[in-house]
């Protein structure tokens, strides 16, 4: 009697803790097999030069992504025929349904044997020019070109299921060559389209920790998966309700190290005991920081904008900024001339990391452009070298949520003219705060 009910308590016990356990097992990500269709373009006059370019850019996207298997493609596909496409893939499916001899959709012809090639793999992907536009405009004596790009994901195995969409505007200009605006355009392709393609939730690297130690755990996956310094994942907790599986966030990790297959981890917050096979999920950023302050440098007024760039970086970061003097926006010949400088800077900063807490010093050099405005005519505008100088800050930033910061620094701000007819040095001592936002 006793083994007996010592039995049904053990069944009992592994019935109620075998869901939360099964519910406990961490996803960690694999490569996906990708066939990659040439870029379409019909409707749209692009030289062949600029397509191949274009052809080159999107593939090289998915071999810097790291988290797929490519294979390549030369078909090109319409919009009409990703829509034709995608519809057969679905009757495919289908026990009546009848091979043909070519496969017609839009513009491109495939085999049965190619057909049956992409019928392989795990997902495809179709890239379309939706916009192709490429003109001279007068009004600024330049070339302009603006391109937009969908790429459609596909999954075959889901039954042409659609994962999703990226889509990618791109700009260029050149004051002389019409194809330098367009490889202008073209340049701007592989960063959005990363961050496009690593937006889609099919595409998010899932990992786990394999150990923890204080603030830093070692987790699985590294460049084999494409994984960069300054990355960020979400600690993530699992839980079945009803039936239903709800995920929810407790912590942030930041990236610090990468290894081949192992990465190294900064917990930044958390409010779970990090351990081993705790879930951890990709949070896809563009790559920047961005910081709106306000600065008082010597009592001069000095708001601005600043981007310093966090994927690939950890420790030390590149940054750039602008910023205008206030006090140094002037207006001369009882207001019909009026003298706006703007200030570039760039420089680097490096991070000293405290949990929520960071304390950064940076530093960078900048040059000043004044722009000159006529009241008489708008479009008569000069520019010119009006001011050199330097800063060197300490800050002290908070993070209050995984994307918001804000920060108060502390240094010297020092302009010096090259125009003393117009413009006077200023700058000194500086105080000052803002917020950042990582986009």
């Amino acid at each position: 009697m006793k083994r007996t009910r010592k039995l049904i308590a053990g069944l009992f016990a592994a019935v109620i803790f075998a869901g939360p356990l099964a519910a406990a097992t961490p996803t960690v990500s694999e490569k996906k097999d990708v066939a990659i269709f040439a870029l379409g373009y019909y409707g749209w006059s692009i030289p062949l030069e600029s397509l191949g370019s274009i052809d080159q850019e999107i593939q090289k996207v998915f071999v810097d992504l790291g988290r797929f298997n490519i294979i390549g493609e030369t078909q090109r596909l319409s919009s009409g025929g990703v829509e034709a496409f995608i519809a057969t893939l679905k009757k495919a499916k289908e026990a009546n349904f009848v091979v043909p001899e070519k496969y017609q959709f839009g513009e491109a012809v495939l085999t049965e044997a190619e057909f049956n090639k992409l019928l392989g793999a795990f997902i495809i992907a179709v890239p379309v020019v939706s916009e192709f536009n490429s003109r001279y405009n007068s009004d600024k004596s330049e070339w302009e070109t603006d391109i937009k790009t969908n790429v459609t994901f596909i999954d075959v195995g889901g039954g042409g299921s659609v994962l999703g969409i990226a889509e990618v505007k791109s700009s260029g200009s050149d004051k002389d060559n019409q194809n330098k605006s367009i490889s202008g355009a073209i340049e701007g392709i592989p960063m959005q389209l990363q961050f496009e393609v690593r937006k889609i939730e099919a595409f998010q690297i899932n990992t786990r920790v394999l150990a923890a130690n204080g603030s830093e755990i070692k987790l699985q996956l590294g460049r084999n998966m494409g994984i960069k310094k300054g990355d960020e994942y979400s600690v993530i907790v699992s839980e079945t309700v009803e039936g239903f599986k709800n995920d929810s966030e407790k912590g942030l990790v930041q990236i610090k190290d990468v290894g081949s297959e192992v990465s190294t981890g900064r917990v930044v917050y958390s409010s779970i005991k990090m351990s081993k096979d705790v879930q951890l999920k990709e949070i896809p950023r563009l790559g920047i920081d961005a910081e709106g302050y306000f600065h008082l440098a010597g009592g001069t007024a000095i708001p601005g904008l600043k981007g310093t760039a966090s994927r690939g970086f950890y420790g030390f970061r590149p940054y750039g900024a602008i910023q205008v003097p206030v006090s140094e926006v002037s207006s001369y010949f009882s207001g019909f001339l009026s003298v706006i400088p703007i200030n570039g800077i760039v420089g680097g900063e490096y991070d000293l990391y405290l949990g929520r807490l960071t304390l950064t010093p940076y530093a960078g050099i900048g040059a000043s452009y004044a722009r000159v405005i006529t009241v008489f005519n708008t479009n008569d505008k000069t520019d010119w070298l009006s001011h050199i100088g330097a800063q060197a800050y300490l800050r002290a930033s908070f993070l209050f949520t995984r994307e918001l910061s804000a920060f108060a620094e502390a240094g010297i701000d020092y302009w010096v003219s090259m125009d003393t007819v117009f413009f006077n040095n200023y700058g000194g001592v500086s105080l000052g705060g803002g917020i950042s936002y990582k986009l």
